[in-house]
């Protein structure tokens, strides 16, 4: 009777060996549970199947390394962007919800009491698996869409709008800039009134209406306090395209033997929609009004 009691709790013994796992190590519940925490949104693991292990520790402290095959499987629609209307990414559609990719898991584990494991994720490989979740992109057109064909000739039609409403501020711009300007000040060297013996200068524009940005006139230098000691020269203005400048240029030297200041042939004016004019990046510099 004795001998039949041990032959029983051996059969047993064999009998639950071979139905658990072949190993003493993680499971695939311990491993899945850590994975979905590293998996990116939108993706499950289904289908763990641990197909090797090793302790590359000891018997102490024993570190389980593993392989597993398991499958990714998409819960969502992931979609690449692919272009831009505007402000909205348009998106196409590369893997539909549900499509599983076969994957190769590796891990490394280390028991933390008698039950619980600290699984670490070594690895992860997986081919051709492309794009991102469709609920990730904010305010999306999927691709070959009717949506995507309105946005389209919206984006078309507001780009028109634009254009036409561009080119009308542009042409007020241009013709803004014709007229009579004259200094309301006298002309300043590096923020400082200019001053030679006791004279200040002004300066004056008479533009005639151009075509296109471009136009002629006159340009004058004078004697601030006696406007009828001038010299003055004929000019070219081109608008920038802007809008919010024009370079006015001295076609010929304009200098007078009373005046202690002279414009040589050349000289570039920038004159601002608002009335100021500067040479030299601002070193001279003049305030005018029409």
């Amino acid at each position: 009777m004795k001998y039949s009691r041990v032959l029983v709790a051996a059969v047993t013994t064999l009998a639950l060996s071979a139905c658990g796992k072949s190993f003493e190590g993680p499971d695939e519940g311990d491993i899945s549970g850590f994975l979905e925490m590293e998996l990116d949104e939108g993706i499950d693991a289904e289908d763990i199947e641990i197909v090797a292990a090793q302790n590359v520790g000891d018997e102490i402290e024993p570190v389980y390394r593993t392989r597993a095959n398991l499958d990714l499987v998409l819960e969502e629609d992931f979609a690449e962007m692919v272009d831009r209307i505007g402000d909205r990414p348009v998106v196409k559609v590369v893997a539909e919800k549900g499509t599983e990719y076969p994957a190769v898991l590796f891990t490394r584990s280390e028991p933390i009491g008698d039950e619980d494991w600290n699984v670490r994720i070594e690895k992860l490989q997986v081919r051709n698996r492309k794009g991102r979740p469709l609920s990730s992109f904010t305010d999306y057109i999927v691709e070959g869409s009717a949506e995507e064909k309105q946005a389209i000739e919206d984006e078309k039609r507001e780009a028109a709008d634009a254009e036409k409403k561009a080119a009308e501020r542009l042409a007020a711009a241009r013709r803004g800039f014709a007229g009579s300007w004259k200094a309301t000040q006298p002309l300043k060297r590096s923020g400082s009134v200019y001053s030679q013996n006791g004279q200040q200068i002004g300066v004056s524009f008479d533009l005639k209406p151009g075509e296109d940005g471009f136009g002629r006139g006159t340009g004058r230098v004078y004697d601030f306090a006696d406007p009828s000691v001038f010299a003055q020269s004929d000019v070219t203005y081109t608008v920038d395209d802007s809008g919010d400048f024009a370079t006015v240029t001295f076609l010929s030297r304009a200098q007078h033997d009373e005046l202690r200041f002279y414009v040589t042939e050349g000289t570039n004016f920038k004159l601002t929609d608002d009335g100021k004019a500067d040479i030299n990046n601002g070193r001279w510099s003049i305030a005018m009004k029409k």
